[in-house]
Formats: structure tokens, sequence, C-alpha cells
């Protein structure tokens, strides 16, 4: 697998490869390290006392999911254990973006057991009216765990209308435990611990609406390794396409996606050994590479190998 440089550029990020060591996006996660680098002049370092807290860097890196495909790599290496003797670990990925460039949590991203509104409802009340509630939705909504209890609104001719992918109208964590039960009518009613927003749409009958929950909150492609002594590359799956009506935090890209950041969980797998010295590690050649659509990927003792040379990027 391979990729030309385009400018300053290996792959599309700007800064990858630490080609600009003052880039602040980089700077305030990382450390600008010279002593070891896989290529050019230096690397990022991680190489300050931390415990499992993210890291997120680089330029919005603009997406096309529905068009391209695309393979994130990252190379990383421990220099230093903790003080009990463990790697620096953790995972990496990337966070996702709307258009707007906002966050798009995981919970926003899907709905499943989707139904619809079998009554009118206003900004302000406590109660909503489902025509149905299979036993996920029932499960869901008596869960206790508050997370869970979470519902998506798709409102007709807003900018999120697809039923199942991603929407910002939502209802996170407000269901009262238990509180869904069935109506001498044979709907269902659900009461939240706040008045529904203002969100500019009407709540007619036969409006949209279904459980989200959040799970992981960003997208680890490359997994949550722990990191070697020697220079490791990680290389996630071939990207392509939207994840609708179900979680997304692998490698495949949430719904609405259109903007991504390098995300890494600095020390996540040994975060509760924070009495003293964390690992310390270094990370090189952090590349986006967008594919030609013939593009294929086999999986082969654990790493993805892709037979076809990645274009040149610009």
């Amino acid at each position: 697998m391979g990729a030309v440089a385009g400018r300053r550029k290996l792959g599309l990020f700007e800064s990858g490869r630490a080609q600009n060591p003052t880039d602040s996006d980089w700077t305030s996660v990382y450390s600008y390290y010279t002593n070891d680098k896989l290529s050019g002049d230096g690397c990022w370092g991680m190489v300050t006392n931390i415990y499992g807290s993210t890291a997120i860097c680089g330029d919005y890196i603009p997406v096309d999911p529905e068009n391209k495909h695309y393979v994130l790599t990252a190379s990383v290496k421990t220099i230093a254990t903790n003080y009990l003797g463990n790697n620096g670990s953790g995972h990496m990925g990337f966070a996702a973006y709307d258009v707007n460039k906002t966050f798009i949590s995981h919970n926003q991203a899907f709905s499943t057991d989707n139904t619809t509104l079998s009554r009118a409802a206003s900004p302000g009340d406590t109660k909503i009216y489902i025509t149905n509630a299979t036993t996920g939705m029932q499960n869901a909504m008596n869960s206790a765990t508050a997370h869970i209890r979470s519902l998506n609104f798709y409102f007709t001719g807003s900018p999120y209308p697809t039923v199942g992918g991603y929407t910002r109208y939502n209802m996170y964590a407000s269901v009262v435990q238990n509180s869904i039960t069935q109506t001498g009518s044979g709907d269902w009613e659900i009461t939240f611990t706040s008045g529904l927003p203002n969100w500019g749409y009407t709540f007619a009958v036969g409006t949209p609406v279904g459980r989200s929950y959040a799970g992981g909150s960003y997208n680890y492609a490359l997994g949550a390794p722990v990191y070697p002594t020697d220079w490791t590359t990680y290389v996630s799956g071939v990207m392509h396409g939207y994840v609708n009506g179900a979680p997304s935090s692998g490698a495949n890209f949430r719904d609405g996606t259109k903007f991504i950041r390098w995300l890494n969980l600095r020390n996540y797998n040994y975060r509760t050994q924070n009495q003293g010295d964390s690992a310390n590690y270094l990370l090189d050649n952090i590349q986006l590479l967008e594919l030609p659509t013939s593009a294929k990927a086999t999986r082969m003792n654990g790493a993805t190998h892709l037979h076809r040379r990645a274009r040149r990027l610009r």
C-alpha cells in the first residue's frame, strides 16, 4: 500500500507525520519529537503523564462516504512504560462531524424500533404517545441505564428526515424509567423528565420516532491496542458508506458524517494506573487514504492489506 505526498501532506492529514511542528491542532495534545521517527524530520510524542484522556486533533478532513472509499492508518511505538511496566495503549480512530462541523454523537447518528406518534404533541409536553412498541422499545424505556432511555425524532422538511439515521432532534436520557405503558386505546404512553423542546417543527400524528442510545463516543477504526516497543502500523479496513439504523463505533462512518478528525484515547487501557508516571509513546504517518472504488481488502494475520495503490492525493 502506498500514497504519494501532495504539497506537504501524506494522505489527507496536513500534519499527520509532523510536517508542521508548530501546528497548534496537534501540539495541543502531542509534542513535536525528533529523537526517534519513522519518516520525515520528526513525529508526534505523547511524552507527558496522561492517564486515559481524549485527544482530538488535526484539521477537519472532508469525506464523501457515499461515493468514495477510505483507509485510516497510523504507526505507533512505546518509548517508556508506565510505573507498573505497562506499555502505552488506547483507542485510535476518528471523531465524526456533520456538514456544519458539528460533532455527531453516537446517539444522534441512528435509531431503531422506529414507530410514529399516534397523537399530536406540543413543545413543553412531558408525555408522548406512539403507535406501537416493540419488545426492544419497551426494554429500553424500562432500562435502569439512563442513556438507553433516549428517543430520536424525524420531522418532514427538517435537515434530518431519514428515519433511522442522523438527527439532532433527540430526547437524550430523558425518559422516566418504567414510564412506557399501553393505553386503553392500544397506543403507548411515554413520560419525559422534561418538556419537549421547540425545534421549530410540529409534533404531528405520524411523526417518526425511534429509540437510540449512547455507546462508543467516537469511531475506533484502529481499535484499542497496547502499543509495542517497535514501530507498528495499524490499518483499518476499507471504509465506505453510512451506517443507518444501527450504532457505529468502529471503522464505518456514522450517518451524516462530512468531516473527520484524528482521535486517540491516550493511555486508556491502563487509565486507572495513575499513581505514578504514565507510559510515553510516539505516533507517525497518521494517514487517511482515499482509494479508487475498485480497491479491495483482505484481512491477514489481523492486519488489512490493500491490493491496489491509493491514488495521488493533493
